[in-house]
């Protein structure tokens, strides 16, 4: 694995605003290694020559803190896997929301485990932080994937849709919103009520 863009300093600047927005993006090989360790703790699970990869990586996904997303490219869509965003299920109809990762210490994944489109993004003092993994790279990483993926995403999606798990999701994440705002209030009053210098 490459070294990547580690620059703790200028992160805990801006509290992470990036990933306040949108949880990073997985290579194929960070989601491959994911599995293994999954795998290693799933006694249970069959082997690899008895389950495909495709169902593997489906009730990986339900476990992880991972999820399907996918944007717009000149044929029709990009499947790729990313981290879930708080409140969210593992099929990313939501485009934007805080990685589940984010705490208030930073990430809660230590450099080596972080998604390539963490390790790849450079920090940049005045926010206009750079990301080094492209779309470009990211289509091509996960070409091969393209077809396990949509599978996935299309056995999923309607069912959560039906069931309206998306939008319990959207009502969680809003009440989780509120609730950080009013904390963040709240520790920017003193005990008397008056705002601290």
């Amino acid at each position: 694995m490459e070294k990547g863009y580690e620059d703790t300093e200028v992160c805990k600047v801006c509290g992470g605003a990036c990933c306040k927005s949108n949880g990073c993006s997985l290579s194929p090989e960070d989601m491959l290694r994911e599995l293994a360790g999954w795998k290693d703790g799933q006694a249970e699970r069959k082997t690899d020559d008895e389950e495909s990869i495709g169902v593997q990586i489906e009730k990986w996904l339900q476990d992880s803190h991972c999820a399907i997303d996918s944007f717009t490219i000149e044929k029709g869509r990009c499947y790729y896997i990313r981290m879930r965003h708080k409140c969210f299920t593992f099929i990313g109809v939501d485009a934007m929301g805080e990685c589940i990762a984010l705490t208030d210490q930073g990430c809660s994944l230590p450099f080596e485990r972080r998604p390539k489109g963490g390790r790849y993004l450079e920090g940049r003092q005045n926010r206009h932080c750079l990301q080094h993994y492209t779309r470009e790279q990211m289509i091509a990483d996960w070409k091969p994937y393209q077809q396990i993926l949509q599978k996935i995403w299309s056995t999923w999606y309607d069912r959560l849709e039906q069931e309206g798990i998306f939008d319990r999701c959207e009502e969680d994440y809003m009440r989780y919103q509120m609730e950080k705002r009013q904390q963040e209030k709240a520790g920017a009053l003193g005990n008397d009520g008056k705002w601290k210098a």
